[in-house]
């Protein structure tokens, strides 16, 4: 139908196709919005190849069923199906965030508390489903979703099949992925709850070890060593993994379904028990040392305590190996049969998914091509293949799927992001716990003049938000010191606002100027630019108007000598004749300034000099 050619119109009327975000062995994945509801979603639908052929189209109908009536925060939920552009699809849950496969490939060996806490989510979500009579078949972690905040929701149930339903006609047949099946599905036989926790033992050991139990060539090989190979305890793997853990995994991955957990729940309650320090219980303690009996071919009996001691038996011919040869051919024909059908019912047209990590995206395009492939390209983050690199195939490489189908090549953009929080107000070191804790270098410090209390952080270079996982951050770090604003020309009053704005404090002198305003301030110590302690004091200089001086007493001088000295004081002297009260005063001599002597004046001020004259007919002052 060609949905690639769609993105960005409405699909059956409702669904604008963003992007492709996955794909897989029967449908493809886009991200759509919703525009009836508004919200995004996942719609997944099935690949062209797939449309005619009944078998295909009733098992995509069946995950929709199956999971439609599965509520549950952890399992994804099913919005809408239906059937438009000539395919079927269904509308689902759009979880904004990796696959469990994609964090064990960056991250694996996993945390054991992280390993325990997902198997734990996962094992809640299939005894939900258990206890409704739907049994997964295909666990393993790409069907594993884990949302920004640590919630892991399991999806894809696409061969999920209620407990009561008919078996499928063509039995004997094998379905799932091969790495994680369980020995009864590799046989081809009848699949029950404990096939889910066989399944989840693989995934919880590939959590904790990066690696799948059983390995090989094609999933034939694979499938015949779930049935006849014993694991390797994850301990050989990952020296780290606690006696208990490995208790619990070993104990879901027994070959007799009657040893392993009898419920999901089981299986959880033993995780948590060895999540708190404690013992596994002695039910699993007993099944595990079961199970190593089998595999070492010594185990009398299953579970419980061992048969009394019985006299030795008469002597005996020795048995013949004819019988166990015989089982262990019917094993080895049971699981070629099951490959077989299997084989018919995907067809027989597969071909190997080639190994193109490390290559170029165009590379990596030329190889699976000539291997009779289309293909498709998403980027990922990874710390460990270079950007631009091929990190590996969806389906992965040494898959053995049908010819023409289409493989998505993931190819690296480099490590992921890191977001640098607002670290404004933070101490120096809790900033650098901080910093350091997203996995980014030790920061550098810078010392910086700020309102902000010593040793506290004022900003940082880069700025919050993202930026690339090995930048170095430069931290500028409150010294404790302000900067000493500019006051010159204000007011006092002026001048210690602007002061307490910068965390300081005024003090105000008034000072004589020639030059400067009364009322406004001259000058400021410390000086303005320098830097000072946040809340110490700056001194004022606030002019008080020009400096004034004293009118000399020039009186009983004569107009000369009076002259002379006012200009000495920096005043200039304006004569005025005028008759004395007492005729005995001689003429010429000084009887009075105006202003009088004693008095305050501005600088280059004008005084009138009186002075006795008997012809004048003007008295004095």
């Amino acid at each position: 139908m060609g949905v690639d050619n769609i993105i960005g119109e409405l699909f059956d009327g409702r669904y604008r196709l963003e992007r492709r975000i996955g794909a897989g062995g029967m449908a493809d994945v886009y991200l759509a919005q919703d525009e009836s509801l508004h919200r995004r979603v996942a719609i997944k639908i099935l690949a062209d190849r797939y449309t005619r052929d009944p078998g295909f189209v009733e098992r995509f109908r069946r995950e929709a069923t199956a999971a439609a009536g599965l509520s549950h925060p952890n399992i994804v939920s099913i919005y809408d199906r239906g059937e438009a552009e000539g395919t079927y699809y269904i509308a689902m849950e759009y979880i904004e965030g990796p696959t469990l496969k994609e964090e064990i490939t960056e991250r694996a060996p996993l945390p054991e508390a992280e390993a325990v806490g997902y198997a734990v989510q996962a094992l809640q979500a299939l005894e939900f489903a258990h206890r409704r009579g739907v049994i997964h078949r295909d666990i393993k972690p790409h069907n594993m979703m884990l949302t920004p905040d640590g919630l892991l929701k399991v999806t894809d149930f696409g061969i999920a099949r209620a407990t009561n339903e008919v078996e499928m006609t063509e039995v004997g047949s094998i379905v799932g992925t091969a790495q994680y099946l369980s020995p009864e599905q590799a046989r081809g036989h009848s699949v029950g709850p404990q096939s889910d926790i066989y399944s989840m033992g693989v995934v919880l050991y590939e959590m904790l070890t990066g690696e799948v139990p059983f390995t090989g060539s094609s999933a034939v090989e694979i499938a015949m060593k779930q049935v006849n190979e014993a694991p390797q305890p994850p301990s050989t793997k990952n020296r780290l993994i606690t006696h208990g853990l490995e208790q619990v995994v070993m104990r879901a991955l027994a070959k007799d379904p009657a040893l392993r957990f009898h419920s999901a729940r089981e299986m959880a309650d033993e995780l948590e028990r060895t999540r708190r320090g404690l013992a596994v219980s002695q039910d699993t303690a007993q099944a595990t040392a079961v199970i190593g009996a089998y595999e070492a071919g010594e185990a009398t009996s299953v579970m419980g305590a061992p048969p009394p001691t019985a006299p030795p038996p008469p002597p005996q011919a020795k048995r013949s190996a004819v019988p166990w040869l015989l089982v262990a051919l019917l094993l080895l024909a049971s699981a070629v049969v099951g490959y077989v059908v299997y084989q018919q019912l995907q067809g027989s047209d597969q071909v190997k998914v080639p190994d193109v990590r490390g290559f170029t995206t165009k590379q990596a395009q030329t190889q699976l091509v000539q291997a009779g492939f289309t293909t498709a390209v998403e980027h990922k983050a990874s710390k460990n293949v270079t950007k631009g690199q091929v990190i590996d195939t969806d389906p992965p490489h040494g898959s053995e799927v049908d010819k023409g189908s289409k493989v998505a090549i993931i190819v690296s953009k480099g490590p992921k992001s890191v977001t640098l929080p607002n670290l404004r107000g933070k101490t120096a070191s809790q900033a650098t716990q901080a910093i350091v804790g997203l996995g980014l270098p030790v920061p550098t410090q810078t010392p910086i003049t700020s309102k902000l209390p010593v040793g506290q952080v004022v900003r940082t270079d880069p700025k919050a938000g993202v930026i690339p996982p090995d930048t170095v951050v430069t931290l500028f770090v409150s010294t404790g010191n302000v900067k000493v604003p500019n006051v010159a020309g204000m007011t006092c009053d002026g001048a210690k606002q602007a002061l307490a704005a910068s965390s300081l404090q005024g003090s105000c002198t008034n000072t004589p100027s020639d030059t400067v305003p009364a009322g406004q301030v001259i000058s400021q110590s410390p000086t303005a630019g320098s830097q000072a302690p946040q809340g110490s004091t700056v001194s004022l200089q606030v002019s008080s108007g020009p400096s004034q001086v004293q009118v000399p007493d020039v009186t009983n001088t004569d107009y000369h000598t009076a002259q002379k000295t006012l200009q000495n004081d920096g005043l200039h002297a304006q004569r005025s004749d005028c008759l004395a009260s007492d005729p005995a005063i001689p003429d010429g001599t000084v009887v009075g300034t105006d202003p009088p002597a004693g008095t305050m004046v501005d600088p280059k001020s004008d005084v009138t000099v009186f002075v006795a004259d008997s012809t004048s007919t003007t008295p004095c002052p």
